[in-house]
């Protein structure tokens, strides 16, 4: 179990800097939609979703209530120094995890609202870590497109990459 969740989240997280890879300062303003997230917004959740690793690998809960605001993340520099910082710190998270613990379990709060509610730690890695992480990359995607930025490959080939 460690080894796959491991080498997916590690290829998941490859991807994602990609799409880091090709944004420039002038896209954090784009929103689509004023229902939609702004630039800033997505690329900031997108890139803080690896910070919640090292929350599951040693506790048995989150309350986001608890955890204070950070400033986002401006500039493709910026962001970039924070997805990867978040990135290593939740690899070093897995290395140190051992393979009996994915079944313990977890549970994800704000406040008085419960997210999850004690499910395993294998499930809430691909879920709430490597899922998530791939639905909003491809809300990512579509701002790339909108705002005629190059979409990467996230898996064989996107009109603009290919990775054969």
């Amino acid at each position: 179990m460690k080894k796959s969740i491991t080498a997916n989240f590690e290829q998941e997280m490859n991807t994602t800097r990609r799409f880091f890879d090709v944004i420039t300062d002038e896209f954090f303003a784009y929103q689509p939609h004023e229902k939609s997230m702004d630039a800033t917004k997505l690329m900031n959740h997108i890139a803080n979703i690896p910070a919640i690793v090292p929350a599951i690998t040693g506790g048995s809960s989150l309350d986001f209530s608890q955890v204070p605001p950070s400033e986002p993340a401006t500039t493709k520099e910026a962001i970039i120094t924070l997805f990867e910082a978040n990135v290593t710190q939740a690899k070093n998270a897995l290395e140190q995890f051992e393979e009996g613990q994915f079944t313990d379990l977890w549970t994800l709060k704000n406040g008085e609202t419960t997210y999850i509610n004690e499910a395993p730690k294998q499930d809430v890695m691909r879920n709430l870590i490597i899922s998530h992480t791939i639905h909003h990359r491809a809300q990512l995607g579509v701002y790339l497109r909108m705002n005629n930025l190059k979409v990467p490959a996230s898996y064989v080939a996107s009109a603009d990459e290919s990775l054969l």
